[in-house]
């Protein structure tokens, strides 16, 4: 009955078509034959109309049983007249409706066209927002559609709503635009796109200037994070792990990267590792970050990690490896999708991710346990003498000795547990991963950078390499060089989000001698990939010219034909090596300015140890496809190392993917081999 009250049709216009019916008495089920609110003799009737028409069941709402079945075969549908008054209510409520949409759309435009030329910036209509969740969500039907169309009439606008493509797109989109600086209007928002050094580094300085937390706070599955917070919050957060990136630490650090780099150099060596590339090298930043941010692994922990002989702890059902690399993986389900529907979804991947969530959850928690049961066994340390991450966020989630309350609450120690865990490995995992594969395709640098090696370390045996000795002096060579320019050309992230606060005065940037303020609210986007491609800052050489886009517009960005790591050690007057210094806001892999990456050296010294104990021992190639097969194709065509070295550059172009950070996902075979 309620339902039938709520229908828009009367209940006359719509009738079915049984096989058998019997209908009971109203008394049967009401032995009042009421129905509250409606008089005898219209429940009757209502009643009578409900058992000819509609109804299937009677269930009592209280119990669940079932009072009564009809024991007919029922189908019902919309009568004629029931059509012909439908129809048209469902064509005016959708015309009005688009109607408004229309004008909302337009209304908004206007407004924020406005809005962009108050700024004095160049503009760029687009017909929706990049960060919208009407176009998040239809993306994937529309995407095909507007590929599809002529390219003249996307050009524009298109690459700025593909955030996943923006390594991809590079500096072609501010080109095509002309400008450096411009604004994308849409009916959603306004969004500032920059790769203009000079405005980035206002943006990095500008103290005004935030973090979007609205859009960063994907990063907060365990609890709020430095990364996905801003203002006073992320600030605490970053006071309470600065104490430990200090000098101390960099020696531990270097040294421990060459314990573990020599392991990774004999586990590269072995037949096939090159189909665990990126796993193999993700498995030594773990152990890195485990072992002196948390103090959680030893060396044998990570030879059996590389060996794949490492084993789930205690209950655990995954290793703290594959809990990180699965959880990553299913980073954006595990964001949205509540965690009791991934346990009973029907697809295996959702299990696994709900899975991984609870088996990383649970690592944590009992890491941070231990070093509670650790620091209730001695006086807290003063935070300057701290010798771990994990130990400096515990202890800002206890209450002091004096009894004052904790500085962090306990989901507040979680996030930033898990914050570097994530940001910690996946960069360096994915640039030592970049490095190698760049090496390999460049034997002559490779070469290069080996012989740079030998001078400065000679024969100094590994265990004997040091922090204070060596850091340096490697990072001013070759092995210095192609570290930057490998994060020159895959950078860490291809956007950084910066906000102007939604209250208060605009932000005002200085664009020749010009002042342009930024409305409240806007969110700012430094586009590093095209800014590290910016043909200002970073002109091609004419050796790396070779291949354009009219030459095969697939292998673009060009990031194996535009490697240049010689481009870093420029030749002075007098015939000194110097080491290129960038003007600010053109290299910035790691932003720049008091929000820069906390951990930026800690990635450097972990790379540069890596990258030497690797080069000094093992030397790496590419393989054609016969040397892969080892001979077992004997009657097939002849494979060449300029073909491989074209199907590297592809992989290391179209075969780069953007999912929470750029990483290669077609396979690349290459072999190491020690040494001679």
């Amino acid at each position: 009955l309620v339902i039938l009250e709520e229908l828009v049709l009367p209940y006359e216009t719509l009738y079915v078509e049984l096989d058998e019916f019997k209908k009971p008495p109203l008394t049967d089920v009401n032995p009042n034959g009421r129905v509250p609110g409606i008089s005898d003799a219209q429940g009757l009737s209502i009643w009578n109309k409900c058992c000819e028409q509609l109804t299937l069941a009677i269930i009592d709402p209280n119990t669940g049983l079932t009072l009564w079945e009809s024991g007919a075969t029922i189908q019902c549908r919309f009568s004629p007249e029931a059509m012909a008054l439908l129809s048209p209510k469902i064509f005016i409520a959708l015309g009005i409706f688009t109607l408004v949409w229309v004008v909302w759309c337009l209304a908004t435009l206007i407004a924020n066209v406005s809005r962009a030329r108050a700024t004095g910036l160049q503009y760029v209509i687009v017909p929706c927002s990049m960060l919208g969740a009407p176009w998040l969500l239809t993306q994937p039907l529309l995407l095909p559609i507007l590929q599809a169309l002529p390219e003249l009439w996307t050009e524009k606008w298109l690459p700025l709503l593909l955030f996943n493509d923006g390594w991809h797109n590079g500096y072609e989109p501010f080109q095509r635009v002309g400008a450096d600086t411009f604004l994308a209007v849409s009916p959603g928002d306004i969004i500032f796109y920059t790769c203009d050094a000079a405005v980035s580094s206002q943006l990095f300085h500008n103290g005004r200037l935030g973090k979007p937390a609205h859009l960063m706070s994907l990063l907060n599955i365990f609890g709020p994070t430095m990364t996905g917070t801003d203002g006073p919050e992320a600030r605490l957060y970053r006071r309470t792990a600065a104490p430990f990136f200090t000098e101390a630490t960099m020696r531990d650090v270097f040294v421990g990267a060459v314990q573990g780099g020599a392991e990774l150099s004999r586990a590269l060596r072995q037949p096939a590792a090159h189909r665990q590339l990126r796993d193999l090298s993700a498995k030594l930043s773990i152990h890195l970050l485990s072992r002196f941010c948390n103090q959680t692994e030893t060396q044998e922990d990570l030879v059996n990690a590389l060996q794949c002989k490492d084993k789930p702890q205690g209950t655990h059902r995954m290793t703290y490896s594959e809990a990180v690399f699965t959880l990553l993986e299913s980073f954006t389900t595990v964001f949205l999708c509540p965690h009791a529907l991934l346990r009973i979804s029907p697809f295996s991947t959702h299990r696994q991710a709900a899975t991984a969530f609870t088996e990383m959850r649970r690592y944590m928690e009992e890491m941070k346990e231990r070093k509670v049961a650790e620091l209730e066994q001695k006086p807290p340390a003063p935070s300057k003498n701290a010798s771990s991450i994990l130990e400096l966020l515990v202890q800002a989630g206890l209450p002091a000795a004096d009894g004052s309350p904790a500085v962090l609450r306990p989901d507040q120690v979680m996030g930033n547990i898990w914050t570097f865990v994530f940001a910690g490995h996946e960069a360096n995992a994915n640039t030592l991963t970049f490095i190698m594969l760049l090496l390999a395709c460049h034997p002559v640098t490779q070469r290069a950078m080996q012989a740079d090696l030998d001078r400065i370390l000679q024969d100094t045996p590994p265990d004997q390499w040091t922090y204070d000795a060596h850091f340096n002096p490697l990072m001013n060579s070759l092995v210095g060089a192609v570290i930057n320019e490998a994060l020159r050309l895959f950078t860490v992230l291809p956007v950084i989000p910066k906000y102007v606060p939604p209250t208060g005065p605009p932000v005002s940037i200085i664009i020749d001698d010009q002042a342009h303020p930024l409305p409240p609210g806007m969110v700012a986007f430094v586009n590093t990939s095209a800014t590290h491609r910016h043909p200002q800052y970073w002109p091609r050489r004419e050796s790396s010219t070779h291949l354009r886009a009219s030459e095969n517009c697939k292998k673009r960005p060009f990031a194996v034909s535009d490697f240049d790591p010689e481009r870093w050690i420029q030749t002075t007057d007098g015939g000194k090596n110097e080491f290129l210094s960038p003007i600010p806001g053109s290299f910035i892999p790691f932003a720049e300015g008091s929000r820069a990456c906390l951990g930026y050296r800690f990635a450097l010294v972990e790379l540069c140890a890596s990258v030497a104990i690797v080069f000094k021992s093992s030397s790496v190639r590419l393989l054609t496809r016969d040397e892969e097969a080892d001979g077992s194709n004997p009657g097939g065509a002849a494979d060449t190392w300029e073909a491989a070295r074209d199907r590297a550059e592809l992989a290391l172009s179209e075969g780069v993917k953007f999912d929470m950070s750029l990483r290669v996902v077609h396979g690349l075979p290459v072999r190491f081999e020690a040494r001679k």
